[in-house]
């Protein structure tokens, strides 16, 4: 009887599809690990991974403000990003002012045919100050304000007037954990400032040797 070796084809065929057309969503879902909350800092996140297209292991700890009664809005949020691409360490920093969900790490710009430049965001002044046993002299610098909303510190380089290092502030921070931020030339519609308790965060860099 023929119909018994074909339906067997038939059913291996079947599975073959299958599980080709299953592989990339599994694979592409141990590519995204989620946030996972450190313990005893319930609003601290750690996020880590390795990105596929770069080779960029990163590091990503965000710390958000308490969440208001009622708030459905994402809150205000400080993150460090600590990346090591073939044992070289580097660090970012990331603040929200509210609204902004994506947490993901995102490689950097890499030229294509059709593009050849990365994009040009525009510049925002932030001013930070930091607190604790006493309140350090406010320190404006230059943040790169990206399509999400969230601003990146924009680390000194020929396109950033900056000349101090992301690493430069830990110093302050170390000693006056209390980090406040706001616009430095604020409009009608800038929100308004926010204020950080670093301390968990700084806790974690210290156990995570991709950050020292």
């Amino acid at each position: 009887m023929l119909y018994r070796p074909l339906l067997v084809s038939l059913t291996s065929a079947l599975l073959a599809l299958v599980c080709a057309g299953f592989s990339p969503i599994t694979a592409s879902a141990q590519d995204a690990p989620a946030s996972q909350p450190v313990a005893g800092s319930p609003n601290l996140l750690r996020l880590e991974g390795t990105d596929s297209s770069s080779g960029i292991h990163y590091v990503r700890l965000l710390l958000s403000l308490p969440t208001e009664p009622g708030e459905t809005n994402a809150p205000p949020r400080f993150t460090v990003e600590c990346t090591d691409k073939a044992g070289r360490h580097d660090m970012s920093f990331f603040i929200s002012f509210g609204g902004v969900t994506d947490a993901a790490f995102t490689p950097p710009f890499r030229p294509t045919p059709e593009v050849h430049f990365p994009p040009s965001n525009p510049t925002v002044k932030l001013t930070m100050t930091f607190e604790g046993y006493m309140k350090w002299k406010p320190m404006t610098r230059a943040w790169e304000l990206l399509p999400s909303g969230e601003l990146r510190y924009r680390n000194p380089g020929l396109s950033s007037p900056n000349l101090d290092p992301p690493r430069f502030f830990l110093q302050y921070l170390n000693s006056l954990s209390g980090l406040r931020v706001w616009y430095a030339h604020p409009t009608p519609a800038s929100p308004h400032e926010v204020f950080f308790q670093t301390r968990p965060l700084l806790n974690e860099m210290a156990k995570t040797p991709i950050c020292q």
